[in-house]
């Protein structure tokens, strides 16, 4: 690729820390946009492979794989595992190529005859009752109140009848693959929920529900007389009373990767699910999710795509396949918000407090990753900037037997950050 494409691809991603590559056929370059690099560096992977074999693996079951970003492999020790919360690169990939990232969803309150309301959800995961500073949580329940408390004074309207609809998704709002004991804290699955379906630490039992009776709290608190009588569909023919209108589709997938959210992850595959003619299902999300790989050709043999979330256990992946998807996002600009969303080595989300021995530090600002973490398993996966200038994408999995997450932990940050350090170009090690 001639320098001038890469460097418009780097002005296009605009990353701060690291240079992206161009499509992976392309075999292009990698780069950071202080150094750019006219042509890529051959790696030693035997080198490599001694440097990752130092960090204790004691009673760790661990897998692994590093590429380059243009997906060629440089070590591996593949093995299907549970990938945790690293499955929502997956489901963050699908849901930007399927929907789009500009794609919005709406919260609405409908009427179809004087005095009666629907609240309508839309499938908006980042929808809160207050306004918020918080980009993604831009849709909130104060100024859709505002707004339907407008159109009612101006029809002189003062007495209504409020009922509730939660449409575009279907099946159970509790996967039964996530375990019982979570499910006092765990948020069900709807497509009309507010504040991540939560209220403090518990979870809301019917998000849709809860929604409709903090928005007819809102509505009484403005001069209002409400009943709020249930769930019933939007009456045919009904008008838009009011509405409000999401964030981008990019700026929650950035949040959902950012701080591993749970909801917003299940509901954007139920989005991809809808969107590819399948119910909008725990089992319908699954298999858009699963669909959308093989098409991609990002599938290994035995894997299995149980919820978007990583909550299940039952999902299992290669992580040969996870790092190969980290270098599918930074093959093109479309996937910015997928890359971007991914934290930062003691800098944010679920890595601010990260990578914090000596050991671990030349991984900090250099590794870009989301972390996966259940009772007994821990995963990483992103892209790393190595002190010789190559992008290397990577995923690191590990189970045990519940009581080694530290150590796990250690083995993961330690690792990531050997390739931050490694010189382990062939013009350098040899």
């Amino acid at each position: 690729m001639r320098r001038h494409r890469l460097i418009g691809l780097l002005l296009a991603l605009g990353l701060a820390c690291s240079a992206l590559l161009a499509p992976p056929v392309a075999a292009a370059p990698l780069a950071t946009p202080q150094a750019p690099t006219a042509s890529p560096v051959s790696l030693d992977s035997n080198l490599l492979a001694s440097k990752l074999a130092k960090p204790s693996q004691k009673k760790l079951t661990t897998a692994w794989a590093v590429y380059t970003a243009d997906g060629k492999p440089i070590v591996a020790r593949d093995r299907l595992m549970v990938p945790a919360s690293t499955t929502k690169i997956l489901t963050a990939l699908a849901a930007i190529d399927v929907l789009g990232a500009d794609r919005t969803f709406t919260t609405k309150v409908v009427s179809a005859k004087r005095g009666k309301l629907t609240l309508v959800g839309g499938g908006d995961p980042y929808l809160t009752s207050g306004r918020s500073t918080v980009p993604a949580k831009k849709a909130n329940l104060t100024d859709l109140v505002a707004a339907t408390a407008k159109a009612l004074k101006a029809a002189g309207v003062k007495k209504v009848t409020l009922t509730y609809s939660a449409p575009r998704f279907s099946g159970p709002r509790y996967s039964s693959s996530w375990k019982k004991t979570w499910a006092s804290y765990t948020p069900r699955i709807m497509s009309l929920t507010v504040n991540g379906g939560k209220s403090g630490g518990a979870a809301y039992q019917n998000p849709a529900k809860s929604t409709a009776k903090l928005f007819a709290k809102k509505l009484r608190a403005k001069g209002f007389t409400v009943s709020l009588t249930g769930a019933a569909s939007a009456p045919k023919g009904a008008k838009v009373v009011a509405a409000v209108e999401s964030a981008r589709l990019g700026t929650m997938v950035r949040r959902m990767l950012r701080y591993s959210d749970n909801v917003a992850a299940e509901m954007l595959a139920r989005h991809v699910a809808t969107a590819t003619d399948r119910a909008g299902s725990f089992a319908g999300g699954s298999a858009a999710v699963t669909a959308w790989l093989k098409g991609k050709e990002l599938w290994g043999k035995g894997m299995k795509i149980d919820g978007g979330s990583g909550l299940s256990s039952k999902t299992k992946v290669l992580p040969s396949v996870l790092a190969r998807s980290v270098g599918f996002a930074l093959s093109s600009p479309k996937y910015v918000d997928v890359v971007k969303g991914l934290p930062v080595a003691g800098v944010d989300g679920t890595l601010k407090n990260r990578f914090d021995d000596p050991s671990e530090k030349g991984g900090r600002k250099a590794v870009h990753a989301k972390t996966g973490s259940l009772k007994k398993v821990n995963a990483l996966a992103g892209y790393v900037t190595t002190k010789d200038g190559q992008v290397l994408t990577f995923a690191f999995l590990a189970s045990h037997n519940g009581t080694r997450s530290t150590a796990a932990g250690n083995w993961l940050d330690r690792s990531a950050s050997i390739l931050a350090r490694c010189g382990c170009s062939l013009a350098t090690s040899g």
